[in-house]
């Protein structure tokens, strides 16, 4: 468990990597992976707190989960010429993330710490130094309380707090900065409003990022506002469907452009993106279980004005994952490979891109009465 808390520390404070739907992080813990990220209404281990902190208040006791994810990418773009990689890297990100839920009160309290939101994409093969390198990672820590109203009802609020570090180059210009102080807020809500059914609630303002590199030189831009809504059902017991819909206001990120002595100009055009996914989970034995998941996930970028900075495309995600009790501790294990659909780009970054994703996950959670 040592081992496991020092090697997901390191992750943390080193790990660059980027998905689909703009350039978030949806993959946050194996137990949600293994559905497809589809988890809101379940919410049943301590990764709640980034998905619904609500889904805390079934949690009696203390709930520690320490959780990486190893992405794995092949990203290209085609063009008259031929064919250029993303030289951009993967990495491997962590997560720590706890929930406690004292005996006989009906309030419950959530931390968490994780990469949010991340890109690493670099494509001079493809169009030269004029492309530039985009190196972004936007880390979250959160904080919740959570109130049960009743054995079948609990809602959250809570805060974000956002730590940026951004490394991007244009040509002969360069820009490095960070950025410790930006805020936004979360609310939540888990309700069981039928026997063997859940819903689950998730609001996620948005947060301004600003810093300053050398020189005065500066970059701000706007993170997305977020909403995320599902619907669980069980049946005979061992068996559970979850279906979820997340809306993301990428249309509210207008560019990464570099004002000062060594400007660099980022104009994007991104649009709102709404995902779903949907999982099956089967309980085969106490304790134990098997999961099975899809999601289709929305592109933000636009065919016309297609920035590379922000390469994602429409994606589909197939998942599977196991999950068990063993020496005391719970571990999840989980698989995804995510297809994404070509897509043809007009303007200064014409071209057709393709992008294949896949992801290994663990998470290693314990329970304290």
């Amino acid at each position: 468990m040592k081992r496991l808390l020092s090697v997901t520390i390191s992750m943390l404070l080193t790990s660059t990597t980027a998905y689909a739907g703009g350039f978030e992080l949806p993959n946050q813990s194996a137990s949600a992976l293994g559905v497809s990220n589809a988890f809101v209404a379940t919410a049943d281990d301590a990764s709640a707190v980034l998905y619904n902190p609500s889904g805390l208040a079934w949690q009696p006791g203390l709930s520690v989960q320490l959780g990486i994810v190893t992405p794995y990418r092949d990203s290209s773009v085609k063009l008259a010429g031929g064919t250029g990689p993303n030289m951009g890297t993967e990495a491997m990100v962590g997560s720590i993330y706890a929930g406690w839920a004292p005996i006989d009160s009906a309030w419950v309290v959530g931390f968490g710490f994780s990469s949010l939101y991340q890109l690493n994409n670099e494509w001079s093969q493809a169009f030269g130094a004029a492309a530039g390198t985009t190196k972004l990672t936007v880390d979250h820590a959160s904080l919740d309380a959570v109130y049960a109203v009743n054995s079948t009802l609990a809602v959250g609020l809570g805060g974000d707090w956002y730590l940026t570090r951004a490394d991007l180059t244009q040509g002969a210009n360069a820009f490095k900065g960070h950025d410790w102080a930006s805020f936004g807020g979360h609310a939540s809500l888990k309700w069981k409003f039928m026997p063997a059914w859940s819903a689950g609630l998730m609001l996620r303002s948005g947060s301004k990022i600003s810093m300053s590199g050398a020189a005065n030189d500066q970059l701000s831009f706007k993170l997305p506002d977020q909403v995320s809504a599902g619907i669980a059902h069980d049946f005979a017991d061992v068996w559970r469907v979850e279906v979820d819909g997340k809306w993301t206001r990428w249309s509210s990120l207008k560019n990464f452009n570099v004002t000062g002595l060594s400007p660099q100009t980022n104009t994007l055009s991104l649009k709102d993106t709404f995902s779903v996914m949907t999982g099956l989970t089967w309980t085969w034995r106490p304790n134990t279980q098997l999961r099975f998941g899809y999601a289709y996930d929305q592109g933000a970028n636009k065919a016309a004005g297609f920035n590379p900075v922000v390469a994602d495309q429409d994606g589909h995600q197939a998942s599977l994952g196991l999950g068990g009790d063993f020496t005391g501790l719970h571990f999840d294990l989980a698989y995804s490979y995510t297809y994404y659909t070509k897509r043809t780009a007009t303007g200064a970054f014409a071209g057709t891109y393709r992008d294949r994703r896949q992801a290994f996950a663990l998470s290693v959670s314990k329970y304290f009465d």
